[in-house]
């Protein structure tokens, strides 16, 4: 199987009074060599909003072209960290890709070159989001699972173990989503993933499984497993656990 992995920057984060978290960049990278040593084909969209993100760009007082190009670098930056950690911990290839040109430091995206690594086994890590301001991390996410034939789209996120119908840390009787419609998910605006992306997602019938990245579970059981986070689909029937 295919899978594009979503991975925030929060979730590098995790537990840090800083930008990053060793504890969870390796639980991170753990997840991600389960995937590859286990037969999956592994390619994914790192964020960046454990560094900055473009939309706090008017609390900065600077233009948002400006906030999301630091975004982006950012992105980079947590890129570069996955990329030391899986290989200073495992025998698993790795290649490093950015929508934003850094030779220096990693691979221009090419969608074909990506195909080729993942033919031949190999994690990839997409960059630089889609190299473009105004977009977050989510668009590319769908966009990428799209050219890259991918079978689904695996949203790792912090402090939540999947999708609710209203934010639990307000409404401590929010209900957690076990199926939702990508179209309920629009409508209600729920909030784990760009409308943008969702569109998209809808459009070309990409399946997103949301999971908690400190749920305890093994990232395994979670994609095989529908009883483990939240699975979005164009024709899931919305129902609750």
């Amino acid at each position: 199987m295919r899978l594009l992995v979503k991975v925030s920057g929060e979730a590098l984060a995790e537990g840090s009074s800083g930008v990053f978290s060793d504890d969870a960049i390796s639980r991170v990278t753990e997840y991600l060599v389960s995937l590859a040593r286990n037969g999956h084909e592994v390619v994914v969209v790192v964020g960046g909003g454990n560094i900055f993100r473009g939309t706090t760009s008017s609390d900065w007082n600077i233009e948002r072209v400006e906030a999301d190009n630091v975004g982006m670098l950012g992105t980079i930056a947590n890129g570069i960290l996955l990329r030391a950690k899986i290989e200073a911990t495992s025998d698993v290839e790795v290649r490093l890709m950015s929508a934003v040109d850094i030779p220096a430091i990693g691979e221009k995206y090419i969608r074909r070159r990506a195909l080729r690594h993942l033919e031949r086994g190999r994690l990839v890590l997409l960059s630089g989001g889609i190299g473009q301001p105004y977009v977050t991390t989510d668009y590319p996410s769908v966009q990428r699972a799209v050219e890259l034939d991918c079978n689904s789209v695996l949203c790792l996120k912090n402090g939540i173990d999947g999708v609710y119908d209203s934010d639990p840390k307000l409404n401590a009787d929010a209900r957690r989503y076990k199926t939702l419609s990508i179209e309920t998910a629009i409508t209600n605006s729920l909030g784990f993933m760009d409308r943008s992306a969702l569109v998209l997602a809808k459009q070309h019938d990409v399946h997103i499984h949301v999971i908690g990245v400190d749920s305890g579970t093994s990232v395994l059981e979670a994609v095989n497993s529908d009883t483990v986070g939240t699975r979005v689909s164009r024709d899931a029937e919305s129902a609750f656990y």
